[in-house]
């Protein structure tokens, strides 16, 4: 079995190694069995074998290609299947042979003295955290960029505002100084480029100088930075802010090496000086592209966001060790404080995070000063209101937050606040408490009168996930600090003792992760001081180990022979099952999730998703906005490969609000063999619901459909092929022409003011423009929902349903009228109202209009509304109107006519006015036309507006209408003899 399982993972797809359970089921095996038969060849889990491949990969591109920069690097690697992040492309070159990283990073006459000069510049860029993880690439970036031959070259730095440009370029000059490709004396000038933005010509004078009477104001010759700088580094900050004439005069300066003051003409100077620029802008739009070809190097910041909570963590207790020495007094930090600043939406990155501490610490200070308090008590309640939601954020990310912080934080002033120096005391700190932990619970229970055997049946297994976070916990912090630094803290001996004792166990039980040395080591130094203290060690879960890790426990027993024969120290059974759970290392392989999929009609599935998302801070759920003019096979198969996407091999829920999308999810598993189970009804809490339970480890798909089903009496499932019983659920239809304008402001607006009173009531848009029959698209909607009213621009006229125009819901009693009917508990039952083959009459007298020489889109609506405000058509702010709803997004019907309007409140009389123009006018997403159509309709103009709609549509109309040079050519194209003359 041995050799067979060797033979297959040889073999295996290196994109996608065999886990246990994988060569469980082939072998039709358990995988304990696999994964014991694994250990014994010495053969890594899948998720280590896939790093090494990724190693090797990279190692043989560097091989063939070592000038290779990083974007190629990973452009490469994701052909060949191992797409990966910045940061996870930065570790992996961590770990791959120095020499490599710097071939890959430097020139190629990089030498011998190049190689001691970083190394002496190294600590340039110790003050940045995450020096060693998601910034690694870039600040190996920044060293090239500094000690390229013969001055450097010139860098640009881009990232959102507060990522750290600034002290990036202050830490690239440090290092340009350590490593002496620089003189000590070298000048470093920073310039913000938005301090004179406003005045391009004082701007350019600032860098460039001046000679008098360049301007007025010069009364004398003045030097510019660039002088100043010269034989330095210049920063330009916020270099997007830079007008283009000073952009370039750069030019010379990078190319030539020389340039001229403002007002000269003859006189050039020359200067040498390194640019550091950078921007948050976008610089394919924000700069020249003359200017971005003469930076050739490019370093990208990652927004926090983007970077590890490990790293985030460290900025956290840096800036509060900050606040403890300015404020001169120890600091303690609540544990949920903590984790609400590691959660919580810190749109402005490290400049905000640190604002945001300076903030709670404030108010605490204040507190302190007050009441006379020994020390300074951070704790939620001093926190912004932005900053406490992170806590609603902690719903399936609690495991990962344990294992990062479980206590309070204690900063005291005047204390290290290097990465280094916090890892190493919070690592050592760990495993002290852990007993402390232990004994508290111990003794609590003990106080109550509880059995011992009842305690250990209570805290056991709590016990046991403890350890693991640790475990965890420690690996997570201590992976950036070599063994020599542990040591420093615990001692050498402790250490060289752990890497004996391991290797005890690896000969029975496989290699072990170098990181377990590191946790060992503490925990065995925490034990040994509280032996040596005659603190008794207490384990309730000792027999539960003994039976369940009866392997690791036989070599944590020869492992603690080995520590009396070294120490002379003999460790009770209780710590030795301690040290078997260290050795009981599960393989962390990759659970998929179940898939989520919230589909509904007009465009709210994505907004619910899109809130349930950012609730719950996850990303795997996904969302299909069925349009009511989609054609149903069309969407079906829309709908089939968005199910492709969100499945991981565990299902797909579907969330649907009603309609044909009832029904897709039985054709798409007929089709696709993935299990897709459908819920009805979809609401706000369903979908936090399904995405909370669909990411635990242990979760099923019937499960997940069973849970849902029991939150609300609500919330029936619908199994596919039947029909929801009962009383339907209730709605309020939002119209405009479109569907995209008034009909979304409504909504919005209903939301704001009845808030939680009509959570329960679904909101469907709809615009009267569409392929699919209008009364076709209400009936449909009539056949799953109980309509309480329409409110709009437009009144679509339904029997026995209310309708309140947006200017009615302005008003007081329209709200009071909606109060009303959503309040009321019966049921309506609408009818529609249709008026079948007649020219409606605002067609009939469409006024229509031949505009010649009108080139641009806001000079067409500009004469179009001139003209129905002259004929006391439409208010006279209705220009106004019309420009704020092309905003939103402009209409074209069949990309050929377009349909400017407003609300209908603007309306005095109702008119179509139609113009054709001289040449195309470009209306919208790179789409020129000729036609366009201005409704001037009020909230009755549904029937013109289908019937305007259908003759878009129609190829031959559209022709007629582009070839038309008369009025009257145009309105017989739209109306044949039904126009009346005027």
């Amino acid at each position: 079995m041995k050799n067979e399982i060797q033979r297959l993972i040889m073999q295996e797809d290196h994109n996608n190694p065999y886990k246990d359970t994988d060569l469980a089921k082939h072998f039709s095996i358990s995988r304990e069995y696999v994964t014991i038969l694994r250990k014994e060849l010495q053969i890594s889990d899948s998720r280590e074998r896939k790093q090494k491949y990724i190693t090797d990969e990279i190692q043989e591109i560097l091989k063939i290609r070592p000038e290779i920069n990083l974007k190629e690097l990973k452009k490469l690697l994701k052909s060949k299947g191992y797409a990966m992040s910045d940061y996870l492309l930065g570790k992996y070159l961590q770990n791959i042979d120095r020499q490599h990283i710097r071939k890959e990073m430097l020139s190629d006459e990089e030498d011998e003295k190049q190689e001691k000069d970083v190394k002496k510049g190294s600590r340039a860029f110790e003050n940045l955290i995450g020096a060693h993880g998601s910034l690694y690439a870039q600040i190996q970036q920044a060293k090239a960029g500094m000690l390229y031959p013969p001055h450097g070259l010139h860098c640009l730095i881009v990232g959102e505002t507060g990522v750290g440009k600034s002290e990036l370029a202050e830490s690239m000059y440090r290092f340009a100084l350590e490593s002496t490709s620089l003189p000590t004396n070298a000048p470093f000038n920073v310039f913000n480029c938005a301090d004179y933005a406003e005045n391009p010509q004082l701007l350019i004078t600032q860098l460039f100088g001046c000679i008098k009477g360049a301007y007025t104001g010069a009364t004398f010759d003045r030097k510019g930075l660039i002088e100043q700088t010269d034989g330095g580094i210049l920063f330009l900050d916020e270099v997007h802010r830079l007008s283009s004439e000073g952009q370039e005069m750069l030019f010379q300066l990078i190319d030539k090496g020389h340039f001229r003051r403002l007002g000269e003409t003859d006189a050039i100077h020359k200067a040498n000086v390194q640019l550091i620029a950078a921007t948050t802008e976008n610089i394919e739009t924000s700069l020249l592209a003359t200017f971005k070809r003469r930076i050739p190097m490019l370093i990208s910041l990652p927004s926090l966001a983007e970077r590890p909570l490990t790293e985030r963590l460290h900025l956290i207790e840096k800036f509060f060790n900050d606040e403890a020495t300015r404020m001169n007094a120890a600091l303690q930090v609540a544990l949920d404080a903590m984790k609400a600043y590691l959660l919580y939406d810190c749109m402005g990155n490290i400049g905000q995070l640190k604002s945001d501490i300076q903030v709670a610490c404030a108010k605490s200070f204040l507190d302190f000063v007050t009441h006379k308090n020994e020390i300074v008590h951070v704790d939620v309640s001093n926190l912004p209101l932005y900053v406490k939601k992170g806590l609603l954020k902690l719903s399936g990310r609690r495991k990962q937050i344990d294992s990062l912080v479980w206590k309070d934080g204690w900063f005291e002033p005047g204390a290290e606040t290097t990465e280094s120096k916090m890892l190493t005391e919070d690592v050592y700190s760990f495993p002290k408490e852990f007993y402390i932990y232990i004994e508290q619970l111990y003794d609590n229970y003990e106080k109550h009168g509880v059995a011992s055997e009842k305690i250990n049946q209570l805290i056991g297994a709590e016990i046991e996930k403890k350890l693991q976070n640790i475990i965890a916990h420690s690996q997570r912090r201590m992976a950036p600090l070599t063994l020599d630094e542990v040591a420093k803290v615990i001692g050498k001996d402790v250490i060289d003792l752990s890497q004996e004792i391991l290797q005890i166990a690896e000969k029975e039980l496989g290699v072990f992760d170098q990181s377990l040395v590191y946790c060992l080591a503490v925990h065995l130094n925490a034990a040994f001081t509280r032996l040596g203290q005659g603190k008794k060690i207490i384990n309730p879960n000792l027999a539960a180990i003994k039976e369940k890790f009866s392997h690791e426990y036989a070599s944590a027993c020869k492992m603690a022979l080995a520590i009396e024969q070294h120490y002379k120290i003999e460790l009770p059974d209780d710590e030795v099952g301690y040290i078997a759970l260290y050795l009981h290392k599960t393989e962390t392989e990759e659970e998929g999730r179940i898939g989520v999929v919230v589909a509904a009609h007009g465009g709210v599935a994505s907004a619910l998703l899109d809130v349930a998302s950012r609730l719950l801070n996850v990303t795997h759920g996904k969302s299909f906005n069925m349009s009511f003019e989609q054609d149903p096979t069309e969407a079906c198969e829309d709908l089939q490969k968005i199910i492709y996407e969100a499945d991981e091999g565990k299902g797909v829920l579907l969330l649907v609000d009603m309609g044909s999308l009832l029904t897709f999810g039985e054709i798409i598993q007929a089709r696709t063999k993935i299990h897709v189970e459908t819920i009805c009804r979809v609401d706000t809490m369903m979908v936090i619901e399904a995405l909370r339970r669909s990411i635990l480890p242990e979760a099923t798909l019937s499960n997940l459909v069973k849970a849902i089903e029991g939150m609300l009496e609500t919330f029936p499932k619908v199994p596919v092929g039947k029909t929801a019983r009962g009383r339907k659920r209730r709605a309020i239809i939002t119209t405009c022409f479109t569907g995209e304008g008034a009909a979304v402001y409504c909504s919005q607006r209903l939301r704001k003011t009845f808030g939680q009173k009509i959570n329960d009531i679904s909101l469907l848009h709809m615009g009267i423009i569409g392929e699919n029959d209008i009364d076709q698209q209400l009936a449909d909607i009539m056949k799953q929902y109980e309509v309480l009213a329409i409110v709009g621009s437009v009144n679509p006229k339904v029997e026995n349903v209310p309708y309140i125009s947006l200017r009615e819901l302005m008003t007081q009693e329209g709200i009071t009228l909606l109060s009303r009917i959503v309040s009321s508990s019966a049921v309506t039952t609408g009818t529609l109202q249709t008026k079948a083959g007649e020219i409606p009459e605002a067609v009939k007298s469409m006024e229509i209009l031949i505009l010649q020489g009108k080139n641009t889109k806001n000079q067409v609506i500009h004469e179009m509304c001139k003209y129905l405000i002259g004929n006391d058509y439409v208010e006279s702010d209705y220009e106004q109107a019309v420009l704020k709803r092309e905003k939103l997004g402009p209409f074209l019907v069949n990309n050929k006519v377009a349909l400017p309007h407003a609300d209908s409140s603007y309306i005095k009389s109702s008119v179509i006015l139609f113009a054709k123009l001289a040449k195309p006018v470009l209306w919208g997403n790179k789409q020129s036309t000729t036609l366009i159509c201005m409704l001037g309709l009020d909230i009755d103009g549904k029937d013109s507006v289908q019937y305007l709609y259908e003759k878009f549509l129609d190829e031959n109309i559209i022709n007629q209408l582009e070839t038309a040079e008369t009025e009257k050519e145009l309105r017989e194209a739209l109306i044949g003899n039904a126009g009346y003359s005027k």
